[in-house]
């Protein structure tokens, strides 16, 4: 559902300045018919130029996440050991140990955005043809990337590329984009679907930031606008995006639950990794049933927050129980909650929350597989339904390492850091606990960068530039 609402960024996009580099890149290969390891060594070349002018950017050094060019750091290690000849071949004393570098994060995002086509890994013109104005301010660098790698006396020409303001020659053609509209207007004839869902997902975190201008972190910012209470219908931006804002209900309250799968998961792996020696499932039903009550599952619901207002609408109950309850606690809340947001939600806000589901069971770990797995203990102690999840983990992470397996040399390889050998289980490794990724961080931060949005004093506010290209009331 995220990939669906917000086409064209990822969780590793968010420097709008790089969609420009190889939209300019992409139409420089076309216009001198680069094959594929042309592209690569220019590319490369590239993105090692931007990385080590940064270094001298003040820009870059007062930035939030330390530098606005990817590989900064890094080089910056390499040049200060007095190895800079090598930065953009492929070996240890590289920028980036991946063949094409940081392309590998922005390739699809850009092939959705038709600013770049790919024709056998050899970059080329996408269907949103290349400004001239980005061909002129990328020409330079690119001219020199392709004879040779940039020296250190190149940097001083290169390092105004590190640098965005409001008058980039850039940004204007990134704005158009990413707004869909074209002098300002937006005609859905002109754009895809997805350019359409874009913009739509735009105007109502546009609008929810709008609605709350403290700078509380974008995710929060859209959770509070459209997920909790009230009737989307009774704001005029939601309203008329109601399909994408019931959407974007429906996939933030299943992020919750996905969340506290993972968390969950990463405990019960921490917990086999520090035991010593290997844990039998009893020993990991003892380790769950720690700190529980022998309260029923119903008792235990009937504590808790209610998952929905007096008026019918989603009430926070995620948010609620976070700073109240006990890691495995609170994460056997979360999963029980959405359990039962499957019995309250509809439309299409039900549907996003539930996804790609296959049958009346749903797919396994689902709001619904849990919701079985509620009625089903509803009245027996939560430590046994706790139980019964760690062995739906279990039997999970056990199928996901078969879908996993492969052979070679005559060896079969499991790749899963959770092994089960003759009923007993031990770990080579720690999963993280992080929930996935929403992009809504990446979409607040590339359109602040292109100037629909303002971040300071502890404020997000849109901006008239922003107001006016997504249509957004003052």
């Amino acid at each position: 559902m995220v990939d669906t609402l917000v086409p064209g960024l990822s969780t590793l996009t968010e420097k709008a300045r790089y969609f420009s580099l190889y939209w300019a890149l992409a139409a420089y290969a076309e216009e001198h018919d680069w094959d594929r390891e042309l592209c690569r060594t220019a590319l490369r070349r590239a993105e090692v130029a931007l990385a080590w002018a940064s270094l001298s950017s003040d820009a870059d050094v007062a930035a939030a996440a330390g530098r606005t060019s990817h590989g900064a750091d890094r080089v910056a290690k390499i040049v200060a050991a007095g190895d800079a000849a090598g930065l953009a071949e492929l070996g240890e004393r590289s920028y980036s140990p991946r063949a094409w570098g940081f392309w590998s994060q922005y390739r699809g995002p850009a092939v959705v955005l038709g600013i770049v086509s790919t024709d056998r890994d050899a970059l080329r013109s996408g269907s949103r043809s290349c400004p001239l104005a980005i061909r002129a301010m990328f020409r330079p660098l690119l001219d020199i990337v392709a004879k040779r790698p940039v020296k250190e006396a190149d940097l001083a020409g290169v390092e105004r590329l590190t640098r965005i303001s409001i008058e980039s020659p850039d940004l204007a053609p990134l704005r158009e984009v990413l707004t869909a509209t074209v002098s300002g207007t937006h005609d859905p004839d002109a754009w895809t679907s997805n350019d359409g869902t874009r913009r739509s997902t735009l105007r109502i975190m546009g609008r929810a930031v709008q609605r709350r201008r403290e700078d509380i972190g974008w995710q929060r910012i859209l959770t509070d606008a459209v997920v909790y209470g009230g009737d989307l219908l009774a704001d005029p931006v939601f309203a008329q995006e109601i399909e994408r804002a019931e959407a974007w209900r429906g996939t933030i309250l299943r992020h919750h639950s996905v969340g506290a799968w993972r968390s969950l998961w990463s405990a019960l792996v921490e917990e086999v990794s520090t035991a010593g020696e290997p844990v039998s499932r009893d020993e990991l039903h003892n380790w769950i049933r720690q700190g529980l009550s022998g309260e029923s599952v119903r008792e235990f619901l009937a504590g808790c927050p209610d998952v929905v207002d007096r008026y019918g609408s989603p009430y926070p109950a995620e948010q609620e129980v976070w700073d109240l309850l006990e890691r495995r606690e609170r994460n056997l809340a979360i999963l029980l909650f959405g359990s039962l947001r499957v019995e309250n939600l509809s439309g299409l806000t039900l549907s996003a929350f539930l996804g790609n589901r296959r049958s009346s069971r749903g797919q396994i770990l689902d709001p619904s597989w849990v919701a079985n797995r509620r009625k089903e203990y509803y009245d027996r102690p939560l430590a046994d339904f706790a139980c019964a999840m760690v062995d739906d983990m279990l039997a999970q992470a056990h199928r996901v390492s078969l879908r996993k397996l492969s052979t070679g040399g005559g060896r079969m390889m499991l790749r899963t850091k959770l092994y089960e050998m003759n009923g007993r289980y031990f770990a080579t490794g720690s999963e993280g606990a992080g929930n996935v990724g929403l992009r809504a961080a990446q979409l607040g931060i590339v359109a602040s960068q292109v100037g629909l949005f303002d971040v300071s004093d502890d404020a997000v506010r849109t901006t008239d530039l922003g107001r006016a290209l997504l249509d957004l009331p003052r």
